[in-house]
């Protein structure tokens, strides 16, 4: 090679090694920034929770509508529970919490005496641990005290700055319930006087007060669905099935979870097969207990409307899973204690170890949290500082990610639940307790080999 052509060789690699570094140099420069990790909470949740700023004298409120016979509003007296579980939690981290309970006597006049009540103790906030028009009254009467207020389970009738709900959103459930049907074209609506499914066409209606009794309604239920044959010497203005065609989904709506699970049960002893889409209500303790009572079935055959699956998120890989999972080491944990009463303090935690739920736990969290924020247990100041606050899993939540700068603080959207019998284990041992647990995908059906 003569030294001309070396000389133009060095040149064109030069001038290659050149063009090679500014691409490398931009390709460095404009490389996308790796997208933030979602899942920020360490790998192990403690039980324990941080009382840093924690006031001395910290005192919640919890109003409940006592009762056992079914009355409306008591069906979550037992998921209330929950609040012990975050009180003893940060006792475990060095604060006391108090939690003074109240009972509204499930009617509106006696959910006004109950917060009034509770305001003259001193409470720095209150839970409103019931639904229905007492709930209702209960926020409003809180409301006008300038007590900040959480509805674990109940929209509040009107807004308020201090008022809180951390239920899906009436949108969301009726996007769930149409999610639940989607593909089903004959939906069956039975109904005991609970709210219609605004949103999902019907083909046709159920209603039990046309009805002589629960057995007439379950009976012509499960000709509709082709489950039975109609029987001979029908009227004949009975409607045909075969040329109709059977209905492939019942839409199931009852005032109170308890009168739910007598409808569930009625028509699983019709063996009604199609699914039986359980508008609200289902997910309240009380149903399951009340299911268990009479005998009923839980399977992948009951769907029910939620934020989230219950007790099966703590087997997620997440920060989610994680919070569910400290929250149910925390009810093992309570359980265990002979000397930790529910809150009402006649009868031990252990009896309503199986009930108690995130939603109420989260409140007292939040609560809590808000008045460590704010430096003192004074109400305004705990609802101007609870106003600021978006809490999840590394404060010490259990369900879903809470938004307190709007009035739903909920920002989980509300999807279709399958129940099934299956004991994960995960709460303490109780040959008493339903054995219901709702989970975000259908329950898998055994099959014989």
């Amino acid at each position: 090679m003569n030294p001309r052509t070396r000389l133009m060789t060095l040149l064109v690699a030069g001038a290659v090694a050149v063009v090679a570094a500014a691409i490398a140099l931009v390709l460095m420069l404009n490389r996308p920034t790796e997208a933030p990790r979602p899942d920020p909470v360490a790998a192990t949740v403690p039980v324990a929770l941080d009382a840093e700023g924690v006031p001395e004298d910290l005192s919640i409120g919890v109003v409940l509508t006592l009762g056992q016979s079914g009355e409306p509003g008591s069906e979550y007296n037992r998921a209330a529970q929950g609040a012990v579980v975050a009180a003893q939690r940060f006792a475990q981290g060095g604060a006391t919490v108090t939690l003074s309970t109240q009972n509204d006597r499930g009617t509106e006049d006696g959910a006004r005496a109950a917060v009034a009540a509770l305001a003259e103790q001193g409470v720095s906030g209150v839970v409103v641990a019931s639904s229905g028009p007492q709930a209702q009254a209960a926020a409003k009467a809180a409301g006008e005290l300038g007590l900040p207020t959480i509805l674990p389970y109940a929209q509040p009738s009107q807004p308020a700055p201090s008022l809180w709900t951390t239920v899906p959103s009436g949108t969301s459930v009726e996007v769930a319930l149409r999610t639940a049907v989607n593909g089903k074209d004959r939906v069956l609506l039975v109904n005991d006087g609970g709210p219609a499914a605004a949103s999902v066409p019907v083909a046709q209606t159920l209603d039990l007060q046309d009805f002589d009794d629960l057995t007439g309604l379950a009976q012509e239920a499960a000709i509709l669905t082709g489950d039975q044959q109609r029987a001979p010497g029908a009227p004949a203005g009975s409607v045909s099935v075969e040329a109709a065609g059977p209905a492939d989904a019942v839409i199931v709506s009852a005032a109170t979870p308890q009168r739910l699970a007598r409808l569930v049960q009625a028509l699983q002893s019709r063996d009604v097969s199609v699914p039986l889409v359980l508008a609200d209500g289902a997910t309240a303790p009380a149903f399951a207990s009340a299911l268990s009572e009479l005998d009923g079935t839980a399977s992948g055959q009951l769907v029910g409307i939620a934020s989230s699956g219950g007790d099966s998120t703590a087997l997620q890989q997440d920060a989610q899973g994680r919070g569910m999972s400290a929250f149910l080491s925390a009810v093992r944990l309570a359980a265990g204690d002979p000397d930790i009463k529910n809150l009402t303090g006649d009868a031990p935690f252990s009896a309503d170890a199986w009930a108690a739920d995130p939603a109420s736990h989260d409140a007292v969290v939040a609560l809590v949290r808000a008045a460590a924020l704010a430096g003192g247990s004074e109400p305004s100041e705990v609802g101007e500082a609870l106003r600021t606050l978006s809490l999840g899993p590394g404060e010490g939540l259990a369900g879903p990610t809470l938004d307190f700068t709007r009035p739903e603080a909920l920002g989980a959207k509300a999807t279709p639940v399958y129940a099934s019998a299956q004991d994960l284990g995960l709460r303490p041992a109780d040959e008493n307790a339903p054995r219901l647990v709702w989970v975000p995908a259908p329950a898998p059906t055994s099959t014989n080999p």
